[in-house]
């Protein structure tokens, strides 16, 4: 997987959608499949619209639930400004299935991103809302070492 993260539409019904979350940062990783409402992907469109405004700008996303007493993953994600000339990063925790035999997985990871990429994820997600198939990708930037 390329840097960023990236939404995929892998179920829909006539009440919820199933979306596979992933996240890359170049060295961690992770992917769940969350349930989610009819519309949420129009709620998670609007909620970062035009991020960052300002330089203490943040912006928090659920998506899904935590925890063994609801049916599949969570992912939560903190859009904010690392610092006053606008260093934007999105902190993501995603965490899959409870539900399974086997013990849930978890990752918490930070993502350099620029606005530019979050106004192009925000019309991905918008398309996806409205065509119920395919992606919508955020493109992140390859931390530095130093």
């Amino acid at each position: 997987m390329d840097i960023g993260l990236q939404f995929e539409l892998i179920y829909k019904d006539a009440d919820v959608i199933q979306i596979r979350i992933s996240a890359w940062n170049g060295l961690f990783g992770g992917t769940a499949d969350v349930y989610a409402g009819i519309g949420r992907l129009e709620e998670i469109a609007a909620t970062i619209a035009g991020f960052p405004d300002h330089p203490s700008d943040t912006r928090d996303i659920v998506v899904g639930a935590f925890g063994p007493d609801w049916a599949g993953g969570g992912a939560s994600m903190r859009f904010y400004c690392a610092d006053a000339t606008g260093h934007a990063y999105v902190d993501a925790k995603i965490e899959s299935d409870s539900s399974s035999a086997k013990s849930t997985q978890s990752v918490s990871l930070s993502l350099p991103i620029e606005a530019a990429a979050v106004d192009s994820f925000v019309r991905e997600l918008r398309v996806l809302a409205s065509i119920k198939t395919g992606s919508a990708r955020l493109e992140g930037l390859l931390q530095s070492s130093c």
